[in-house]
């Protein structure tokens, strides 16, 4: 029999992508009622070239003599228009099966008794034959001649079309091939997969014909998919609802004739509709608990920062929190207090041994790189003059190990107090953090950070911390460690003159006295 003309030429050349034939065979089964498709690719290699047969086969309502002369090799006809429960309108689906230039096509089917094979061969003309056996369905095989090395090729890009247009399909696809060597495919694997976002958490409204899903997208710009049946119809970066990834499955949406895009027409623009109300109604009702979550988990990080992105022009301030370094959260209410009081915002990429203690006193470190996207939104938001990184900025001592000589300690708090000085406390103890290269500091207490300008004022100032801390891990202090314990008083001495000396304190008189002392 005679072929469809030089028109399947053009319309083969519409499919960008010559293996979306698979989800236009799919498409058909699935319109013929099919709740399972098998798509199965196997090779039998020879000393020129191999064989490859493609077989898509189906369990659904199969043609008889009619439909295939009047529909399947007819162009531009269709028995399914005006059929919202069918996927194709235009009845040209078949046609591209032929991107492939495969040498043969041979389609067996039966419907009413009748069992028939079409075969087409390269250049669509065809021939109708009566098949010797029932069968239940339909079967779809392409032939084609290929070297080993492209049917490997053949493989891998079947299976990431499959996943691409039927990985949500609302019927079961599987796919099987079997080896380069001629073994026989292996036991089918479904290709389905959840239909779900990028994002860090999702909603959804679901109402007859149509299923949405929408989240806050982990990717610039975001995609958005739209589905018929579950078959892709277009995922696309085109700008549909700022920020926000969905995907959109409904019976009303459908393909343009050239099927790269979905008809722009009233259902359309309900279904967009519906997704914006689904953005606001649900989706923005929900981010406050998602982002303090995301805060509060260990491994949020991410996710928080493509929620606060998302949220800081969406919602209210007092909605708001922020992420501690390592994990955790602070109100918009508590940072901006703590910012005010301070003057300064305290940052760290990284969960140190000073941020812990920072945390520990109730002091907000925010996991922030002020030089990143997230680090800039949230100190323009804030309008945070001064940030410091904690490791760089905070000084802290650990409790020692070894308990401080009181002899020792005793007296120097004595000869500095008559110096003038404000220390009512001296412990001997590493020091760490900025002033960790630093003889002593003055600290508030052990274990609790202060800044690297406390750590290092003035000890005879009215209102300086009343703990004075030496280094034990300075090499002057390692040195003169031994003489706190068998010599407190020399000890003293020379630690009173180090502290008078660093503060321009040390005039001959008190230098006098000092000796005076250690010799009484």
């Amino acid at each position: 029999m005679q072929g469809p003309g030089g028109i399947v030429e053009e319309l083969v050349h519409q499919f960008t992508d010559p293996f979306a034939f698979y989800r236009e065979l799919i498409q058909n089964s699935i319109d013929a009622g099919s709740t399972r498709i098998e798509v199965s690719l196997s090779y039998r290699p020879s000393a020129k070239q191999g064989l490859l047969l493609v077989s898509v086969c189906d369990w659904g309502e199969g043609m008889n003599r009619e439909v295939i002369e009047n529909y399947l090799v007819t162009k531009f006809r269709s028995t399914k228009e005006n059929d919202l429960t069918k996927i194709g309108k235009f009845g040209i689906g078949f046609v591209s099966i032929f991107a492939c230039k495969p040498d043969v096509v041979t389609v067996d089917t039966g419907r009413d008794g009748e069992f028939w094979r079409v075969l087409f061969r390269a250049d669509t003309t065809w021939d109708l034959l009566k098949l010797g056996e029932p069968l239940e369905g339909t079967r779809v095989t392409l032939h084609k001649e290929m070297p080993a090395p492209d049917y490997v090729q053949f493989v891998e890009r079947s299976r990431a079309s499959l996943s691409r247009w039927c990985r949500h399909s609302d019927v079961e696809v599987t796919f099987s091939a079997g080896a380069v060597d001629g073994r026989a495919p292996p036991a089918p694997k479904p290709v389905k997969e959840p239909l779900t976002v990028d994002a860090p958490f999702q909603v959804e409204h679901v109402e007859d014909g149509t299923h949405i899903i929408a989240g806050p997208s982990r990717t610039t710009p975001p995609v958005t998919g739209m589905y018929n049946r579950g078959l892709t119809l277009l995922e696309t970066t085109e700008l549909l609802e700022p920020g926000v990834t969905m995907k959109i499955v409904s019976r009303y949406l459908e393909h343009t004739l050239t099927r790269d895009n979905v008809r722009r027409d009233r259902h359309f623009s309900r279904a967009m509709s519906l997704a914006k109300d689904l953005v606001n109604e649900k989706l923005l009702v929900q981010l406050p608990a998602e982002l303090k979550a995301a805060a509060e988990r260990r491994d949020g990080a991410a996710d928080f920062q493509t929620l606060f992105l998302f949220a800081m022009t969406r919602l209210k301030a007092k909605q708001l929190c922020f992420r501690l370094t390592g994990g955790g959260s602070v109100s918009h209410e508590a940072l901006m207090k703590s910012v005010g009081e301070e003057g300064f915002l305290t940052v760290s990429t990284k969960r140190t041994a000073l941020v812990d203690r920072l945390l520990d006193a109730k002091w907000p470190v925010l996991e922030l790189d002020v030089n990143q996207e997230l680090g800039r939104a949230v100190v323009q938001l804030l309008k945070v003059k001064r940030t410091v990184l904690a490791d760089e900025h905070f000084t802290y001592a650990a409790p020692p190990e070894v308990p401080t000589p009181k002899e020792f300690a005793s007296a120097l708090v004595t000869l500095l107090q008559e110096a003038g000085a404000a220390v009512k406390q001296v412990e001997v103890s590493e020091v760490r953090g900025a002033a960790a290269k630093l003889p002593f500091v003055l600290l508030e207490a052990l274990s609790r950070p202060v800044l690297e300008e406390v750590a290092t004022g003035s000890a005879f100032v009215r209102k300086s911390p009343g703990l004075l801390c030496f280094n034990s891990s300075h090499e002057a202090i390692a040195k003169a460690a031994p003489l706190f314990s068998r010599a407190p008083r020399l000890a003293a001495v020379l630690m009173a003159r180090l502290v008078l000396v660093k503060a321009s304190r040390l005039d001959a008189a008190r230098d006098e006295a000092l000796t005076a002392w250690a010799l009484t």
